[in-house]
């Protein structure tokens, strides 16, 4: 058998989280950075993944024990972003995971089968499926597909330190009806967004979801980045709502992309924080070879 890839996009947070009829969902954003992992087959008879990641593991052995696979061989993972931090990471690490090792069993493994795999693990975010979904990430169930976004690109910062998403995900947190409604408001609106290529609806949501989240897990630059994007009249904040980035949304297409760019850097440079920068990716798959 012939080494096979699968690849998987990161996310810079989420559009919208919330929760609508008592059930918690989110909406990534997905961005053009993509986790990939590399299946080399052997008959050493155990299973290797390097570097060794408890999560991806276990996500194998799942995958195995479902489709009475007999794993042998070698996993590499490479291209990972920080852990803790609103990348999706872990996430990404074990689709690209099951991607690679489907493809060499020639097993055709959908992106449902791989969300109720997930599920079983951990909270999961959608970047499964190749277009945007809203997603209800405790059960694994999409709610709607939104579609592919328009051209986009982020700008942000990291509040430093990590955010254990398993444990904030635990946590009961208490929305009251009118939030709720809200959030049900806020995921049509996006979906229109989607459907027209409205990218100052897009940001419209992103911020107002961020807006809303501030009381439950707050970044410290949110109100500065909400006053920048103002000035500079980017789109909105989006922030990693169980996570430690918060970035403004740009449109790529605008005349003054390049002068708001430039002046974000030049802005975030003296705030002391890891800054990134990212382009949204158009398609949340990639490549698989």
């Amino acid at each position: 058998m012939k080494a096979t890839t699968g690849t998987a996009c990161h996310t810079f947070g989420e559009l919208l989280q919330g929760q609508r009829e008592g059930v918690p969902f989110l909406v990534s954003l997905p961005i053009a950075s993509f986790a990939k992992a590399t299946f080399y087959p052997s008959a050493s008879g155990e299973l290797l993944t390097s570097p060794q990641k408890i999560k991806v593991r276990r996500i194998l052995r799942r995958l195995m024990a479902q489709y009475q696979l007999s794993l042998s061989g070698t996993l590499l993972l490479e291209q990972s972003l920080p852990d803790g931090k609103g990348f999706a990471t872990s996430t990404a690490d074990m689709v690209a995971a099951c991607r690679a090792v489907s493809k060499a069993h020639q097993l055709r493994l959908l992106p449902q089968h791989i969300s109720s795999l997930l599920v079983q693990v951990e909270p999961t975010d959608g970047i499964m499926y190749d277009e945007v979904v809203a997603y209800q990430h405790h059960e694994g169930r999409v709610i709607t597909s939104l579609g592919q976004l328009p051209s986009l690109q982020i700008i942000g910062v990291d509040r430093g330190g990590k955010v254990d998403t398993v444990s904030f995900n635990k946590r009961k947190a208490h929305y009251t009806l009118q939030e709720e409604k809200e959030y049900d408001q806020l995921l049509l609106k996006l979906q229109e967004a989607f459907r027209v290529g409205d990218s100052e609806l897009i940001g419209y949501v992103a911020t107002r979801s961020a807006e809303m989240h501030q009381k439950r897990l707050p970044h410290p630059d949110f109100a500065e980045l909400k006053a920048l994007c103002h000035k500079i009249g980017g789109l909105g904040v989006v922030i990693a709502h169980s996570g430690t980035l918060a970035g403004i949304l740009l449109d790529t297409n605008s005349p003054i992309y390049h002068q708001q760019a430039a002046e974000l850097r030049q802005q975030m440079e003296g705030w002391h924080r890891s800054v990134y920068e990212f382009a949204v990716a158009g398609n949340q798959k990639g490549i698989t070879v």
